[in-house]
């Protein structure tokens, strides 16, 4: 057995995983603020260039339709809320986390392109109305290191609990 085998300090790893995880961190803190760039460029756009460009005209149950389309994809809004916790709660590892923290943000972000898509080409002031309800959703999937902490040791007190009716 050979013993020039190099020691591994505990320390160097514990800082290696500090470490991805605040990559992982720094990535999803990228795309949540970077969605709302996003978005808000979308609406000045928008906004600003209505008075230039020659609107779409269309029939007014068109317009219904499109509109009754937005509100249907605000209305999968808490189903995306649920799916993460189903999601994360199941498997809860940062990779998991990360990986169904950003399906969730882009999920939300696009009823508010299309909402903001409707106003732009229709003129449609209630547009802005699932424009803001989505804008307003997208705080609630910021991701945050306390989220994780919880979804952990969720996760770890569930496994406990496993275990235990188990034995």
């Amino acid at each position: 057995m050979p013993t020039n085998l190099p020691l591994v300090n505990p320390l160097s790893i514990v800082f290696l995983i500090e470490t991805n995880d605040m990559k992982t961190n720094k990535s999803l803190q990228f795309h949540y603020y970077g969605l709302y760039v996003v978005l808000l460029i979308l609406l000045a756009v928008a906004h600003f260039s209505m008075n230039g460009l020659p609107f779409l005209i269309v029939a007014d149950s068109v317009s219904m339709m499109i509109s009754t389309i937005n509100i249907l994809f605000l209305l999968a809004i808490p189903m995306v809320f649920k799916l993460f916790s189903i999601k994360v709660g199941e498997n809860a590892t940062i990779q998991t986390y990360a990986k169904w923290a950003l399906v969730q943000m882009y999920a939300i972000a696009f009823p508010a392109i299309t909402s903001v898509a409707t106003y732009w080409l229709l003129r449609e002031r209630t547009a802005l109305y699932c424009y803001l309800i989505a804008f307003i959703a997208l705080i609630f999937c910021k991701p945050t290191a306390q989220k994780w902490n919880y979804y952990l040791s969720n996760q770890a007190v569930t496994h406990n609990q496993k275990e235990d009716t188990h034995e």
